[in-house]
């Protein structure tokens, strides 16, 4: 039986997300596979709606010459807490740039 919106709201709201982390690939269950080094930063997320949380504003994350930004991560302190592939294509930085992330979803199934 599937979850209410209500339900999935008051369950995404116990948790408090606190750092998002960048990825050249899947992450994996761990979150520590494709890593990209120094692309990890604070965020804070608003209260769920609509049986989802998203970032309550954009986030700016260093990228390194040649990487390649396909996933992220979300943590609670050394807590993994959610993975997903960004809904846009990956982006390949051929200089060291920044990669501005306006929205990083978390969600729960049905």
């Amino acid at each position: 039986m599937p979850l209410t919106t209500s339900t999935k709201n008051v369950m995404l709201n116990a948790i408090a997300p606190d750092l998002i982390k960048l990825h050249s690939g899947d992450p994996t269950i761990t979150g520590a596979v494709n890593l990209i080094a120094g692309a990890s930063k604070a965020c804070n997320y608003a209260a769920a709606a609509n049986g989802e949380r998203d970032l309550d504003a954009a986030v700016e994350l260093s990228i390194p010459e040649g990487e390649t930004v396909s996933h992220y991560s979300v943590w609670q302190g050394a807590t993994l807490r959610s993975y997903h592939a960004f809904d846009s294509n990956p982006e390949t930085y051929a200089n060291a740039g920044k990669a501005k992330v306006t929205s990083a979803k978390i969600s729960l199934p049905n």
